[in-house]
């Protein structure tokens, strides 16, 4: 499949999480199976984005508050401080926590930014035509 019919669906956090990005949601595979459909969380657009964002850019790198703030917030018009940042990082924290993914999934790096550990995410596609 070439790179322009492609377009991300989600991400597949190891072991069993799936980030569905269209619908804001992250299911919890194991759970959704074994407890008949609990297991799925939907996310508010800002912090759907903000995931979105970290999870594209987990490369083993830290993700820098700035570039944060910029791509999630100020590019699409709304106000960022790092106040915001830290605001809707904890309420996504607790939210991953719910479906099963651990508090230091995303680790915070004082003063920088964020960082994803390298090999936990799997980019999901879908072919477009």
């Amino acid at each position: 499949m070439s790179d322009t019919n492609k377009q991300i669906f989600g991400y597949f956090i190891h072991p069993n999480v799936q980030v569905d990005v269209i619908h804001s949601r992250i299911i919890n595979i194991n759970s959704v199976v074994a407890e008949g459909g609990k297991g799925i969380i939907t996310l508010r657009t800002t912090m759907m984005r903000l995931l979105s964002y970290l999870l594209e850019h987990a490369n083993g790198e830290i993700i820098l508050n700035d570039e944060i703030l910029l791509n999630v917030w100020d590019k699409h018009e709304l106000s960022s401080s790092t106040q915001r940042l830290w605001q809707v990082m904890q309420a996504l924290k607790q939210r991953l926590n719910v479906v099963g993914i651990p508090d230091d999934f995303i680790i915070r790096v004082e003063t920088k930014g964020f960082f994803i550990r390298e090999g936990v995410v799997t980019p999901l596609y879908y072919k477009s035509y």
